[in-house]
């Protein structure tokens, strides 16, 4: 797995992790790594906060690099807020495609639901064991990247 920057080969998938914590972004990145069925094709970029995540995403555009294939958005960080961020991403055309879960430590409805309002495909609890972690990164695999490395999405070039 390559971390920290997006793919460059335009082959794979690239995975977006946003969170304040890093013994969270450490755990879902180690487990999200495990659950791959093809590691070799994986790229996880992770981002501290909402500004890191947003000036990589705007450096990935600028440079028409490939973007990423989904993005894990903690909702709860300090200065932009997940539900901030994702109303930026939502903002931006070259995102309006990208599956953005949120994830929150607190089952609140009424935050939930303010976030799929904003653009957000699901909202999920975090899971609070390893075990529970590495369901939820298995599922993400199966589901929401379709248990196979998609070609990145390059939304400069156009469509033939």
């Amino acid at each position: 797995m390559t971390e920290e920057r997006f793919s460059a080969t335009g082959r794979g998938s690239t995975l977006m992790l946003v969170d304040d914590d890093p013994d969270d972004l450490w755990i879902f990145g180690h487990l999200l790594q495990r659950a791959c069925p093809w590691p070799d094709r994986f790229t996880l970029v992770k981002a501290v906060d909402g500004v890191q995540a947003l000036a990589r995403v705007e450096a990935a555009v600028a440079a028409k690099s490939p973007l990423p294939d989904l993005i894990l958005l903690d909702m709860n960080m300090p200065g932009l807020s997940g539900l901030d961020v994702l109303r930026m991403m939502r903002a931006s055309a070259a995102l309006a495609d990208t599956p953005i879960l949120i994830l929150s430590t607190a089952s609140n409805r009424e935050a939930a639901d303010e976030a799929l309002r904003h653009g957000a495909d699901a909202v999920i609890t975090k899971p609070d064991s390893m075990h529970s972690i590495a369901e939820l990164a298995s599922t993400i695999f199966r589901t929401w990247l379709g248990n196979r490395p998609p070609l990145h999405r390059d939304p400069h070039r156009a469509s033939a």
